[in-house]
């Protein structure tokens, strides 16, 4: 008993006719890559529908394994090379006799023109053969031609690109990834090769990689860690008022005038002056403005190292969003491939059909047109990836100029947050994790102690000092000669005059005229006192000081300093309403994020299911066209469904990967550890 052939041949894709140009010819080697994406689903096992008074009834072999294809049958019977069933008539199981079914075409359905009996197989002089069917639709075929070499390389395509398809892309919940052939991708200049493009070299890179380059070099974090630093020193800056104040000055000019001392006492003076002070000063109360400023200073320094923390988040998802995406379009520049490989192949089979005279140049053209799209969507598929690489390389801060490709040998769903984890856990993670609540809550204090700095101004302000002062001609130790001189005494009256000594002697008193003049109306007489010279200092004299100040002071009434409470209370308001905001947006995006992740592991399912839906449609599409009883734009129709349903399904893990991710972002774990160690998040 003989099984039915188990392929569709494909020789009638690859056979060279006289009617085509030499640029379509394809070598027995190059079948193999225009039948990429197309032979491997033309292997697949065919079960013929049962025939009303066939030659035989089609099922299960008793004697073989379960869904062995078989015959059943009382009579002898053999298959035609084509897969003709022929033989003669069966007798059912009441030993009445079947009549058979007249062929389709009405010819004999041995294409080598051998004969039942020539098969070894006697067959009575009444019987006919049993119609080809199209494997997998039970419709009848027309013959094929084709001799038993081309038959057997047929199978064998089948075989070794069915096992290559199923390896790659019907992998579950991952597709291979491997990076195509540089003479299956199409160049988009002159001077642009595939896939490097305008980049001067080509890089492999891992996610572990990219995360570890960005900690260390992406700009954000730089600003971030940039604006923390400033905020420490401004903390310090605060805490310093605790402090004295010192206070040392000096002052050198030189005197010349004269003024009036008492605004009576005519005084003249030319001559240098020096001073100079050095002295403590404590505010030993300001209102509070030094305290409460100093925890504002804190608070906001807090809330700088929360935003770092927040930048390093929110850099870290940018560059796993980075990294997939170069996943994505380096799995879809593969797609691609597929497609205008599938599309070749397509091409070929209308040209065959149209020089074997079952075809038309329409068909062809419409091929061509379908090649012609794929190829377009190719080079923009090729762009695509080197603009995700152009993307990476920005938020890693990396020159553009080098083109990244991934390492990952599969697209494949990666999973970071246990499945058991529900969402109120994940949101009380968020609310303990994410450091945007820490940075506006601590925002949220600092806006409230500045209203207390707004109303130090309204209270006294006590301070201490000590002080040293100095004031004279120079500052350092300088002597001056003052030569001998005479000063004029008064004498009130000869009796009660003073005691002359031998440097003093009686004389009246006169005045510039040498007139004598007199003192309280009587004249008296006057001395005259002499002054020896001697050496005087001009160095400063010194003075100390020590002490305390309050003051109590309400510029404008205190209005301006009202106003600036108020000022303050409603910026703290804002900063709660800010606060809260950020409370109510941390909440929203778990949730979402929850909810979009169970979402895309769902889709994974149905993207994978509409791949062998759409496998076996382009397969059924393509066997009813070779055997004539489709349309070419079944055909087209069909490789438009296999190509998106292969790309919805990239799609779909890619989006699970990236959901994955956003909900370890929104719940505040992402880290390079969370994201590249391989380990659940089951807190």
């Amino acid at each position: 008993m003989r099984a039915l052939p188990q392929f569709v041949p494909l020789s009638l894709l690859f056979r060279r006719t006289a009617n085509i140009q030499s640029s379509n010819d394809v070598s027995q080697s190059g079948c193999q890559l225009l039948a990429v994406a197309l032979a491997f689903s033309l292997c697949l096992p065919v079960l013929a529908q049962p025939q009303p008074g066939g030659a035989g009834t089609v099922g299960t072999n008793a004697s073989g394994p379960v869904g062995q294809s078989g015959v059943s049958q009382s009579g002898s019977a053999a298959t035609s090379p084509n897969g003709a069933l022929q033989g003669a008539p069966a007798s059912n199981t009441s030993g009445v006799a079947t009549p058979t079914l007249q062929s389709q075409t009405g010819a004999t359905p041995s294409s080598t023109g051998a004969s039942p009996s020539s098969r070894g197989v006697a067959a009575p002089a009444n019987a006919v053969a049993a119609p080809n069917l199209v494997p997998g639709t039970g419709e009848a075929s027309r013959p094929s031609n084709l001799p038993a070499k081309d038959v057997a390389l047929d199978t064998s395509i089948d075989d070794d690109e069915q096992k290559t398809f199923k390896d790659q892309f019907l992998l579950g919940e991952s597709i291979e990834l491997k990076l195509p052939k540089a003479k299956e991708l199409m160049p988009l200049g002159k001077n642009l090769p595939p896939i490097r493009l305008e980049a001067n070299y080509t890089e492999p890179i891992s996610l572990k990689d990219a995360v570890n380059y960005a900690i260390a070099n992406n700009l954000a974090i730089r600003i971030s860690y940039a604006n923390k630093e400033q905020q420490k020193w401004n903390l310090g800056g605060t805490l310093a008022g605790f402090l004295p104040n010192v206070i040392l000055n000096g002052q050198d000019q030189y005197l010349q005038g004269s003024t009036l001392i008492g605004g009576i006492i005519p005084s003249t003076f030319q001559t240098p002056n020096v001073s100079a002070q050095a002295g403590i000063q404590w505010f030993g109360f300001q209102g509070g403005s030094v305290l409460f400023g100093s925890l504002a200073s804190l608070h906001n320094y807090r809330a700088a190292k929360a935003q770092v923390t927040g930048t390093i988040n929110d850099t870290l998802l940018a560059v796993a969003r980075g990294y997939y995406n170069l996943v994505n379009n380096q799995a879809l520049l593969q797609i691609q491939t597929k497609a205008v490989d599938v599309s070749k192949a397509q091409v070929v089979l209308n040209q065959q059909l149209e020089s074997a005279g079952t075809g038309t140049k329409f068909q062809v053209l419409q091929s061509e047109t379908q090649l012609a799209r794929d190829e377009q969507n190719l080079l923009i598929q090729e762009v695509a990836l080197r603009n995700s690489s152009i993307d990476l390389a920005t938020v890693l801060n990396l020159n553009a100029a080098v083109n990244f490709l991934s390492v990952e040998s599969t697209v494949k769903k990666v999973r970071l947050i246990d499945p058991s984890v529900d969402v109120n856990r994940l949101i009380a993670l968020a609310i303990l994790n994410r450091p945007e609540l820490k940075q506006y809550e601590q925002l949220r204090i600092a806006a409230r102690r500045q209203i207390q700095i707004a109303a130090a101004p309204l209270y006294p302000q006590l301070q201490f000092y000590g002080n040293i002062l100095g004031n004279g001609a120079t500052f350092g130790k300088t002597y001056n000669f003052v030569p001998g001189s005479f000063n004029d005494v008064p004498l009130a009256a000869p009796a009660a005059g003073p005691v002359l000594n031998t440097q003093q002697f009686l004389k009246p008193a006169t005045n510039t005229a040498g007139q004598t003049t007199s003192m309280n109306g009587a004249t008296v007489a006057a001395g005259e006192q002499y002054t020896p010279a001697q050496y005087s200092s001009r160095q400063m004299r010194k003075s100390y000081s020590i002490g305390y100040r309050m003051d109590w002071n309400f510029p404008a009434f205190g209005l301006g300093s009202v106003a600036a409470i108020q000022a303050a209370r409603a910026n703290a308001r804002i900063a709660l309403l800010n606060s809260n905001q950020s409370l109510i947006n941390v909440l929203q995006q778990v949730r979402e994020s929850y909810l979009n992740s169970q979402t895309a592991e769902r889709q994974i399912e149905v993207a994978d299911k509409a791949v062998i839906s759409s496998t076996e449609e382009l397969r059924l599409a393509r066997v009813r066209l070779a055997n004539g009883v489709g349309t070419n734009i079944d055909v087209i129709n069909a490789q438009r469904d296999f190509i998106t349903a292969l790309v919805n399904k990239a799609n779909a893990i890619i989006t699970f990967n990236l959901a994955q991710v956003q909900l370890l972002h929104d719940t505040g774990l992402i880290s390079v550890e969370t994201l590249t160690s391989g380990r659940l998040v089951r807190q």
